[in-house]
């Protein structure tokens, strides 16, 4: 609605200001409902139509936060799923058609007269009017002024759901957004009904408040010219013009036109009823001529779809499209720039470098882990790991085969020879071609090899009850008298072993 903005004189001279606007947020016109519930509220919230995440958990103006929901589902639980606020507006968003209305918000300002906790619950109440009588959701948030505006500026978002709330969801359109021949067919008051209602309706509940905290001050939701006063109201800025000024500290050239137009009338006001009248007249039709003008403009423009109407995947195949045909220039344009910038940028890198060594020397041996792993799965004919925990179990491998090697060896200095380990080793000894599980004998090499008779090996599966030799283990039968011959070197020389008929025959 347009301007909102009054105020109220009491019998004893004390006023109040009051503020209402309704505001829309429409899929085709480019608004992102689950963006509006995170700024309002001060939260995270990720649109799980476009993966896009809103974060705004920053904010340190919000004093109060809640959903409120039709008296109906007070005590229940089969509506807990709306007072998810992530969950409640991602279903907004996927509710309706691709330009459908997604919800509609009033902003109202708070008494500064009241103590907190009272402006609190005034916007609680005026949230629950509104969630009784259209059966919606009412997000509300109240705000605290900023610290670079109006120490009064206290106000409250009251975000509504454009659908009823259900046990099983979002269900059809609530009242305040059926058409007019909807709303004819069905016997009900034209929509600008329903809005005087909210404006009249938000008036009430706060002279109340007023009154019950013993204050003079009163609001008054009607117009200067239905209470009798004879005063120009101050016009109402544009967001995006306000905003600009505000950033800039300058006027802004539509923001000057409109307090032209508004020092016109109140020149013509001083001057009579007649002049003003012809004012307002003329002042009308150059905002139509203006109106016709911005839209015959805009019928000349390309048509543009609104992002806010795009699926994940439109989103996604739109970003790949402009990529590859500004792929060559932008990859150019950082060529030169890292070119025209390179001492500066290495010293940048050197610096993170330092700072973040043990992190990168980290993540340099898990790849170093990774590819040698891959590379091992390749020889022995099987796939390289993609997934991640792929990868996590074929970095950990080496860790997992060194501690099978220090297990075995432990095994072996025990008493009893690691006997239990015998097939396992031999195993691990023999060539890769004779295993029957085609796996690498890599880890072979960590284990000393067993010395061999005179041009032959007996085999592996046999070996000699109680017969040990300096290697400590058990070993296979070998004839009295036979001199073995061993295939390590110890101190420059090589090592004889001769077993004796003794031992040979216990």
């Amino acid at each position: 609605m347009g301007n909102h903005e009054s105020g109220c004189a009491t019998a004893n001279g004390a006023m109040a200001k009051y503020f209402l606007h309704v505001k829309v947020f429409s899929r085709g016109k480019g608004s992102r409902v689950t963006r509006a519930a995170a700024y309002r509220a001060g939260e995270r919230i990720r649109d799980e139509r476009t993966s896009e995440v809103y974060n705004y958990s920053d904010r340190h103006d919000v004093l109060h936060k809640e959903i409120v929901l039709a008296s109906q589902f007070a005590g229940r639980t089969d509506a807990d799923w709306a007072r998810d606020r992530a969950a409640l507006w991602n279903a907004a968003e996927h509710a309706g058609r691709r330009n459908a209305r997604l919800a509609r918000e009033v902003l109202v300002t708070l008494p500064p007269e009241l103590a907190p906790a009272r402006r609190t619950e005034l916007a609680r109440t005026f949230a629950r009017e509104l969630a009784d009588r259209y059966q919606s959701a009412v997000d509300l948030a109240v705000h605290e002024p900023r610290r670079d505006s109006d120490e009064r500026h206290h106000h409250a978002h009251l975000l509504m759901t454009a659908r009823e709330v259900t046990p099983e969801g979002l269900g059809r359109r609530t009242a305040l957004e059926l058409s007019g021949t909807e709303r004819y067919a069905r016997g009900m008051p034209s929509s600008k009904a329903e809005l005087l209602w909210i404006r009249e309706r938000w008036a009430q509940v706060t002279n109340q408040m007023l009154l019950d905290a013993g204050l003079t001050e009163r609001i008054d939701h009607r117009s200067y010219q239905a209470q009798g006063i004879d005063r120009e109201p101050v016009p109402m800025m544009p967001q995006s013009v306000y905003y600009a000024e505000r950033a800039s500290g300058r006027a802004h050239p539509v923001g000057e036109a409109i307090r032209a137009r508004h020092r016109e009338r109140i020149e013509a006001r001083l001057a009579g009823k007649g002049a003003l009248e012809r004012v307002l007249q003329r002042q009308t039709e150059e905002g139509r001529r203006r109106a016709r003008e911005d839209s015959a403009r805009k019928e000349a423009l390309p048509k543009k779809i609104s992002r806010a109407t795009l699926t994940r995947e439109e989103l996604n195949r739109i970003r790949r499209e402009r990529y590859r045909a500004t792929a060559a220039e932008q990859n150019r344009k950082q060529r030169e720039q890292r070119k025209a910038n390179a001492p500066e940028i290495n010293r940048k890198k050197r610096e993170w470098r330092k700072a973040h060594a043990a992190e990168v020397n980290r993540q340099q041996r898990e790849a170093y882990h990774r590819r040698r792993a891959a590379r091992g799965a390749v020889r022995e004919g099987g796939r390289i790991a993609q997934t991640r925990p792929a990868r996590q179990a074929a970095a950990e491998e080496p860790a997992k085969r060194a501690q099978g090697v220090r297990e075995l060896r432990q095994a072996r200095s025990r008493p009893d020879g690691g006997s239990s380990f015998a097939s396992k080793a031999n195993a691990r000894r023999l060539p890769r071609s004779r295993r029957e599980d085609g796996s690498s004998g890599a880890s072979a090499r960590t284990l000393p090899r067993r010395p061999r008779t005179a041009g032959t090996r007996t085999p592996a599966q046999e070996p000699v009850p109680g017969v040990m030799t300096r290697m400590s283990r058990p070993q296979r039968e070998i004839p009295a008298g036979t001199t073995l011959t061993g295939s390590r070197q110890k101190r420059g020389r090589r090592r004889k072993i001769t077993v004796c008929p003794h031992d040979s025959s216990n």
